[in-house]
């Protein structure tokens, strides 16, 4: 049974790895966009790209020619970089960098894929993996931060000029997730209690809780819902303990 069609970005490790295999095992084909050589998965629903997505042109160009479902088409943006240093440091070309890669590819693959569903009169929405870096500030990652306030901005943007058409588009703002970029932490003692210390939950951010949530976003359960920023942080950003 076809559920419907969903393209990743990032999809090759981290939290779209995790996207990709809860799109594949609810029945969905879906077409996966990494540096990466290799797909996350051999499955013979899921096809893999390999593709920079700051090559914009390209990018474009494989959202134009792939072929959608007359069920369901979701667009999952979850490619991202960072930068880990103090601002007196950051220079205009790495600034440019991550700017390309967490918000200009998102605006140019979210508007080509809204364009094509639409024009083709299908259904589909639009999901930006942001961070809680989103609506709060860190030290020593003046453009991440920048660049993921810029993508909550795009996300309410993109839903309100193509709410009209029907395409629902939002975003998911994770807080500390254990992925590869980040496991390091959970072998440092001092880094552990920061994560504990800053949240109100006892337990620690999964891939596969930002996987259900993207895939609730995607279903019809979530058809009133666009323009919206879902945090999953295990309350990071509600408040803090004086």
């Amino acid at each position: 049974m076809d559920s419907g069609k969903v393209v990743i970005t990032g999809s090759s490790s981290g939290i779209g790895k995790a996207i990709v295999k809860k799109f594949l095992d609810d029945g969905y084909n879906v077409e996966g966009i990494d540096l990466a050589k290799d797909g996350p998965f051999l499955h013979r629903n899921y096809k893999h790209h390999q593709l920079d997505v700051t090559e914009f042109y390209q990018l474009e160009s494989l959202l134009t020619n792939i072929k959608y479902s007359s069920e369901n088409n979701v667009l999952v943006n979850c490619a991202g970089t960072r930068e880990i240093c103090p601002i007196d440091e950051l220079t205009l070309s790495l600034w440019e960098k991550v700017f390309s890669v967490n918000v200009t590819a998102s605006f140019l693959s979210g508007k080509s894929f809204c364009q094509n569903i639409i024009k083709r009169k299908l259904n589909g929405s639009v999901i930006n993996i942001a961070s809680v870096s989103g609506v709060m500030g860190e030290p020593n990652r003046t453009a991440y931060v920048s660049s993921k306030h810029a993508v909550l901005g795009l996300t309410k943007q993109l839903a309100l000029e193509y709410g009209s058409y029907n395409v629902r588009v939002n975003a998911i703002a994770p807080g500390i997730i254990r992925t590869p970029l980040t496991e390091s932490y959970y072998h440092d003692e001092c880094q552990l209690e920061k994560i504990y210390r800053g949240q109100f939950l006892s337990s620690l951010g999964m891939l596969e809780d930002v996987a259900h949530a993207a895939f609730f976003l995607a279903s019809k359960d979530a058809g009133f819902i666009t323009g919206a920023t879902l945090v999953i942080d295990g309350s990071w950003t509600i408040g803090k303990d004086l």
